[in-house]
């Protein structure tokens, strides 16, 4: 958001910003709110689109951004980001290394995002015959809580578990936390792993292994778009939809 506000600024345009949590009746009603005032384009990130939402945004017809959400045939620019190839991947080095028996821990399931990447890690288990059955999700936010509590509650279930990605950062710390509790070395013990990591994984003890997507560049990218297409309309040229993509970057640490 903050990328993206600076690309605005610098362009005299404000940026009115509302949160929906990925919370579809939430959604509808900060999009209600921030159409009253008659906003020159909007940006969706994350967006469920339930049907109030979709008819909202037809009957603007205003250009819309839509940031790794839900499909909307009306938008103008499209970014989608690799959540799905990114848990994948993970899951495919953690199996190239050795370990059998991982798990997944995430929040925010009911969230289309979030549950590409628990589809990531399910598919790359299967294509290695693996029990694909040891995951703990919450439709609710990310937290150390959950972390620790999903991990005791997998390790209950299957004893055996030698690793674990997480969906988000916060998830992750509360697994090493009670890792550390338990007296459970990392990686030896167990190897743990999230997928929406920061600079903060290198502060970790042992440092954390993760998967980042830069959305601080998506942020501006979507700005620069934005900019250029309201740029267009003023001078009469017609909006032509486009779209792009944003990769993950992997960075393997001392817990795998």
């Amino acid at each position: 958001m903050q990328a993206l506000q600076q690309i605005l600024n610098k362009n005299e345009f404000q940026l009115l910003l509302g949160c929906h949590e990925y919370n579809q009746r939430k959604e509808a009603e900060i999009l209600m709110t921030l159409l009253q005032s008659n906003p020159a384009a909007v940006v969706i990130f994350g967006s469920q689109l339930a049907d109030k939402t979709y008819q909202l945004l037809e009957r603007a017809n205003i250009p819309t951004v839509n940031v790794v959400g839900s499909y909307f045939k009306g938008a103008k620019i499209t970014l989608e980001a690799a959540f799905f190839e990114s848990a994948y991947e993970l899951s495919r080095h953690l199996l190239a290394r050795g370990y059998h028996n991982i798990g997944f821990i995430g929040a925010h399931m009911d969230n289309r995002l979030q549950r590409q990447q628990l589809n990531g890690w399910h598919r790359a288990m299967l294509e290695h015959y693996k029990n694909a059955d040891q995951s703990v999700t919450t439709p609710e936010t990310a937290s150390l809580q959950f972390g620790r509590y999903a991990l005791t509650e997998i390790l209950q279930r299957q004893p055996e578990l030698d690793a674990v990605i997480c969906s988000h950062e916060d998830i992750a710390l509360g697994v090493l936390f009670e890792c550390q509790r338990r007296l459970l070395k990392i990686p030896s013990g167990i190897a743990v792993a999230c997928l929406d990591g920061s600079d903060s994984c290198d502060q970790t003890h042992p440092t954390l292994t993760s998967m980042r997507i830069d959305y601080k560049k998506m942020g501006k990218e979507a700005g620069k778009m934005l900019i250029n297409m309201l740029d267009d309309n003023e001078e009469g040229k017609p909006e032509e939809p486009v779209s792009q993509s944003f990769s993950y970057k992997f960075e393997p640490r001392q817990s795998t």
